[in-house]
């Protein structure tokens, strides 16, 4: 299992024309739905991986988090640029947790999250922490 972080930001609209904001998705975790995560470029993201979600500006928080289902497919005709798509579904005991005690961007050792990346272990520590979560294996 491979940790993620996953940055989007909520001055845009998602697919469905509705800013993502914290709130959002929490509420998205609480309908337990599937939802569908786009890349730019294909990255090495397996089922049962964990996408924790940063919002860029102006919030500049992790306040999510979300488990991947199925890895990377090609897709054709994104029209936001998007050439892959994976399902994956928001953990609801963490989303909640992350929304309450959010993961400042200055607590990040990558304080400039360009894409889809692989999480740092000491960043994987203080997400755990925050979503109430601890360190298996």
């Amino acid at each position: 299992m491979r940790e993620w972080l996953y940055p989007i930001d909520p001055r845009t609209a998602d697919r469905d024309g509705v800013p993502p904001t914290p709130d959002r998705y929490l509420r998205l975790a609480e309908a337990g739905r599937t939802s569908f995560w786009g890349l730019r470029a294909k990255r090495h993201i397996e089922p049962g991986d964990r996408l924790w979600v940063y919002f860029k500006l102006p919030l500049g928080q992790v306040c999510a988090m979300a488990e991947v289902e199925r890895e990377p497919y090609e897709i054709d005709n994104d029209p936001d640029g998007f050439r892959w798509e994976f399902p994956a579904v928001l953990n609801l005991d963490a989303t909640r947790a992350l929304n309450r005690d959010p993961v400042l961007l200055s607590a990040l050792s990558n304080r400039r999250p360009q894409g889809v990346g692989g999480v740092s272990d000491t960043d994987l520590v203080t997400f755990l922490g925050h979503a109430g979560m601890r360190r298996t294996g």
